[in-house]
């Protein structure tokens, strides 16, 4: 197995001095850069839109369909590939984390809810109405980083932010979510999430984060499973899953040094937790799971 490799900005940007942004249209940016084709992660914060065209976008080991009017919005980290009829049509652009919070010091890009923990749902589907005005911020992101102007880092910086703006309130109201979106706990858990996504690799009991949060396990028991329906146990076992599904595909290293990276010292109680979690042991999983269009 190869290593999944990551990309930054300097793999699309060869040529300039492009370090934290970079925006293309979608056949020029597929027809320079044919190593996207395989499974791949990125460094950046990536949106796509397809105006033209249909297929498949596998993203950590889920499976997506691709058509006129959807968005994909992926965080840094995210293993994706996919599949594309020749007549996909669209815009895409990346930027590092440090582009947008440099530029508003009053909120950061995690703020919005696509992008505040590693397994948000990655696409929005677009009505008609939506795609016309959606697609005109792209085509003006596109066009402005393009160009040379000056104060070209802050109008590019306004105009993501205005689009974010305008696909998070779709994304709110797709997600039939609006009234968890303004509850006390919908924001306990989400910032237990958070946590979560930072820390998994030190921290594995219910504990330690109802003690980051200042409040007891049966609390935060009683709030995940009020919220999402599953227990603290629960958030906590599924990032470290997903991150050990990662590794197991996508990296050429023992089962011993899939574990160690997750933070468990004994190899024997890693694959158990796997097995408990999946009905697989690792080395069943790495055997049964078919690498994403792979030729």
């Amino acid at each position: 197995m190869k290593k999944i490799p990551v990309y930054g900005i300097r793999e699309f940007s060869k040529g300039s001095n492009e370090v934290y942004f970079y925006s293309n249209d979608l056949p020029n940016h597929l027809r320079s850069h044919q190593f996207i084709n395989n499974p791949h992660s990125h460094s950046t914060y990536i949106t796509i839109l397809f105006t033209k065209g249909k297929g498949e976008h596998q993203i950590d080991f889920s499976s997506y369909p691709v058509k006129p009017g959807s968005v994909f919005l992926l965080n840094p980290g995210q293993v994706h590939c996919w599949k594309l009829s020749e007549q996909a049509d669209g815009f895409v652009f990346f930027h590092t984390r440090e582009f947008y919070d440099s530029i508003f010091t009053n909120r950061k890009i995690t703020d919005f809810p696509f992008f505040y923990l590693q397994q948000n749902y990655p696409v929005i589907y677009l009505d008609k109405t939506e795609v016309v005005s959606v697609m005109s911020r792209f085509e003006e992101i596109n066009q402005e980083f393009k160009a040379n102007n000056s104060f070209k880092t802050e109008k590019l910086g306004s105009l993501i932010d205005l689009l974010y703006i305008e696909l998070s309130r779709v994304y709110i109201k797709d997600s039939h979510d609006e009234n968890k979106e303004t509850s006390i706990n919908y924001y306990k858990v989400k910032n237990l999430q958070r946590l979560i996504d930072e820390q998994f690799r030190t921290q594995k009991l219910p504990q330690q984060y109802a003690d980051l949060m200042n409040m007891s396990t049966r609390h935060l028991n009683r709030l995940t499973r009020e919220v999402l329906n599953k227990t603290t146990g629960d958030l906590i076992a599924e990032r470290i899953i997903l991150e050990a599904k990662r590794l197991l595909i996508h990296n050429d290293i023992p089962i011993a040094n899939v574990g160690d990276q997750l933070g468990y010292d004994d190899v024997s109680y890693f694959i158990r937790v796997f097995k408990k979690h999946t009905g697989l042991s690792p080395k069943e999983f790495q055997k049964s799971t078919i690498k994403p269009f792979s030729l």
